[in-house]
């Protein structure tokens, strides 16, 4: 999960927490208590089984991850490379850093340079360990 999906998680945890706690005390019997908090465990139980299941099974989890395994790691292994528009390649980079796009360019930071590229045909792919 990722750092945010951690803390919403936790959020969510801490509300169903103070629910039961809150419903806990109004009950008597001793088999309502327990009662009470079988519901929150199996509650956060479910949520936390959800939460997993988002990230390791949806494409926007799956890319959520990877982004935050490229923020905090300094980037992904990859190979950016130009082409022009007749198909002739024009510069290529590889190594670990992370690329940023917008309308006008690309650009990425790499051996303490910073490239950007402006127009051109940018195939910019993970290279798999």
């Amino acid at each position: 999960m990722t750092i945010a999906g951690w803390v919403f998680f936790g959020v969510l945890a801490s509300t169903v927490i103070s629910g039961a706690l809150w419903i806990w005390q109004d009950v008597d019997t001793t088999s309502g208590k327990v009662l009470t908090g079988l519901i929150a465990a199996l509650l956060i139980f479910g949520m936390l089984a959800g939460f997993r299941l988002y990230f390791k099974n949806s494409a926007s989890g799956q890319r959520a991850l990877k982004t935050q395994e490229s923020n905090f790691g300094g980037g992904l292994n990859r190979v950016v490379e130009v082409y022009s528009y007749d198909g002739d390649l024009i510069k290529s980079w590889s190594g670990e850093f992370d690329v940023t796009e917008n309308d006008q360019e690309t650009f990425f930071d790499i051996d303490g340079r910073r490239v950007i590229i402006q127009g051109g045909i940018i195939i910019n792919e993970e290279v798999k360990e």
